[in-house]
């Protein structure tokens, strides 16, 4: 009897998915199960990082993808063409869809000429203060209900799910992650060499735009810098808001206390992390937000913003982090200075950080819940 085939199907190959698809494989290949990953494109332009796709264990193949924005830089979409046409030609046995996408929709209606076993992999949540228009709910939840399983980012994805008529007991947790390990030995290895500065220093990871509104950050900056003179914020990242920010630390004389650094790749975090007192992450909203995850595995103590969905699955508000909305800018300032003079304290808080990751946010935990998805789907 021949082995049973499995095929992911994904917008682009990136850094922090390469070693999540390569414990999949190893783990599936363990229960006798094949694994491809289609990619539907090669790349798209907001994506600087770079890529060796030597580092891949599975089997992969690209579509030839469309690419669309609609105007919003932020959102890509892909055509996912010729998805159908490479499904047959790999007779898969299921199929591992990655969101709402317009792939997810062409399995859909295939289903109703043929059997498709598709399973749903969604980091979709509710958004505060945002209501999903009729059309687009009906819409996933017809889809939802022709899927045979679903993978949920985290907590809230599987809530959103099951708000669009998911069954719960179809909802498989692979929480969103990175390569943690990575982080965790680089930043611990830079630690031991990199001397003391003379500044406790904060770092913030992201892309730049209006809707992470990191202005809102740098206004707590201001007013941290008219009290004390003791810290720096590293702010790594690159986007259309960069040129506000910029005019902002400028106009306010805030040079000594921020420094934009611009886009790093992967392999250049850890030296940031590694001289960093704390991480702070300030969005209005994000569906998961990485950065997140790399830092705590790189044992920072963490100021977290509730509107990112990771927070309420990776941050215990007062052990391993700070749930800080930075709306609430007493308490934000609150946490930073805590940060900033208790240096032992924050060092155990973001050890417990680094803990929790290890056993609750691994590559190999997040692929488990791929795996008992599949097998799902499988049976």
């Amino acid at each position: 009897m021949s082995a049973k085939k499995v095929i992911i199907v994904t917008n682009i190959p990136n850094p922090y998915r390469i070693p999540l698809f390569n414990e999949v494989h190893a783990q599936l290949l363990q229960k006798g199960i094949e694994l491809k990953v289609l990619f539907g494109s090669e790349n798209y332009s907001r994506r600087k990082f770079r890529l060796n796709l030597a580092e891949c264990s599975f089997t992969y193949g690209f579509l030839d993808s469309s690419k669309y924005n609609f105007g919003d830089v932020e959102k890509t979409y892909f055509s996912y063409k010729g998805l159908l046409k490479a499904l047959a030609t790999e007779k898969a046995d299921a199929i591992v869809m990655s969101g709402f996408s317009i792939g997810t929709t062409r399995l859909f209606l295939q289903s109703f000429i043929k059997k498709v076993n598709y399973i749903i992999w969604s980091g979709s949540v509710q958004q505060k203060g945002r209501n999903d228009s009729f059309l687009r709910r009906l819409q996933r939840r017809l889809i939802s209900a022709r899927a045979t399983s679903f993978i949920a980012y985290g907590s809230l994805a599987k809530s959103y799910l099951e708000g669009l008529g998911a069954d719960s007991k179809k909802i498989h947790v692979a929480i969103n992650t990175v390569d943690t390990a990575f982080f965790s030995f680089e930043t611990n290895s830079l630690r031991k060499v990199l001397p003391d500065g003379a500044l406790k220093r904060f770092t913030y990871v992201g892309y730049l735009s209006a809707r992470k509104n990191v202005l809102r950050l740098l206004e707590l900056i201001y007013e941290l810098s008219r009290e004390r003179k003791d810290f720096v914020l590293d702010l790594i990242g690159d986007g259309e808001d960069k040129p506000n920010l910029e005019k902002f630390v400028q106009k306010h004389g805030l040079s000594e206390f921020v420094q934009f650094h611009g886009f790093k790749q992967k392999s250049e975090l850890p030296a940031f992390f590694a001289r960093s007192s704390g991480f702070l992450f300030q969005t209005d909203f994000d569906i998961w937000g990485l950065v997140l995850n790399e830092a705590m595995a790189a044992g920072l103590p963490c100021i977290s913003s509730p509107n990112a969905g990771a927070t309420s699955d990776l941050i215990k508000d007062g052990e391993n982090g700070f749930v800080v909305d930075f709306k609430d800018k007493e308490r934000a300032k609150e946490k930073i200075r805590w940060v900033l003079d208790h240096p032992e304290q924050a060092k155990i808080m973001g050890q417990k950080a680094k803990e929790f990751i290890e056993k609750e946010a691994s590559v190999r935990v997040s692929a488990r819940g791929f795996v008992n998805s599949i097998l799902q789907g499988l049976s």
